[in-house]
């Protein structure tokens, strides 16, 4: 189905985006778990999933009748795109309590079979995410503001905002305010990191495996396990997440300012026929 037409406004494509990502968050997703999986916390797992899986599957659909498929797939030679791919995994990575793990404060109790549901569950979480926020909304509004380097940033700012706005419908759940608002903060940056990720030569499918891992890192722990906050975030684990932090910025702002503006082209550019691209996925 093309959707072609939706490309003569970018902004307001970009914002009916939004709105689908916001219909699909607010899922009964423990109620559908619960339809195949007894276990209270693996029902409420599965049944995200599942939601996400769907949710995922419409916006990849949404994505290639738009004509962006050509974001799904790397651009850039392999050299260009490892510049912002090693630094965005290490953040990645590190997202996991590894202080607290090698000190026994903090750990896994959870049984491999809840694991790796739970691993599937941050793949299809990160999939639909980066689907929506990265393969539209963000060359979406690349389209709108242009490839020069304000045009590229006010692209990145804004779809990481929107992206992280999105994490406010936690208080809808009772999470405590404060929670959500680090949660909305930290993912505005992972947002801004993915989508330089992207414009530099990336593409969604790298943007969602490294979002999947750094969800699956830093929720393992107190989705399945054990550790309180303190312990969690003690002060060698700040100091630890600053420098990474700080060393990951370096590379992939310097690669994200320093890439070629015709990048922007090949992301917004239409892509190839249905046919072609299911060629390409089967390759």
């Amino acid at each position: 189905m093309k959707l072609y037409f939706l490309r003569k406004n970018p902004t307001e494509t970009a914002a009916i985006a939004v709105l689908f990502a916001i219909g699909f968050f607010g899922l009964p997703y423990a109620e559908i778990g619960a339809l195949f999986l007894k276990d209270a916390l693996a029902a409420e797992i599965g049944g995200l999933l599942i939601c996400r899986l769907v949710a995922a599957a419409f916006a990849l659909t949404a994505l290639i009748g738009l004509g962006l498929g050509g974001t799904l797939f790397p651009r850039g030679s392999g050299k260009e795109v490892l510049i912002c791919a090693i630094p965005a995994l290490c953040v990645a990575v590190n997202n996991l309590p590894i202080v607290a793990l090698a000190r026994g404060t903090a750990g896994v109790s959870a049984s491999a079979d809840l694991v790796a549901l739970f691993a599937l569950q941050c793949l299809f979480v990160a999939a639909f995410e980066e689907l929506c926020f990265r393969g539209i909304v963000f060359p979406l509004l690349l389209q709108r503001f242009g490839a020069a380097r304000k045009g590229r940033l006010a692209a990145a700012v804004v779809s990481s905002a929107l992206f992280g706005a999105l994490h406010f419908l936690n208080l809808l759940s009772g999470a405590p305010l404060g929670a959500v608002a680090l949660q909305a903060g930290y993912s505005f940056l992972i947002g801004g990191m993915l989508a330089a990720l992207l414009f530099s030569g990336g593409s969604v499918l790298l943007c969602a495996l490294a979002h999947a891992c750094y969800n699956f890192c830093g929720l393992i722990v107190p989705t399945l396990g054990f550790g309180e906050f303190h312990a969690v975030w003690n002060p060698p684990e700040i100091a630890l997440t600053a420098a990474v932090g700080i060393l990951a910025a370096v590379p992939i702002v310097w690669r994200f300012c320093r890439c070629r503006g015709d990048s922007a082209a090949e992301l917004v550019r239409f892509s190839e026929s249905a046919e072609e691209l299911r060629a390409r996925i089967r390759s």
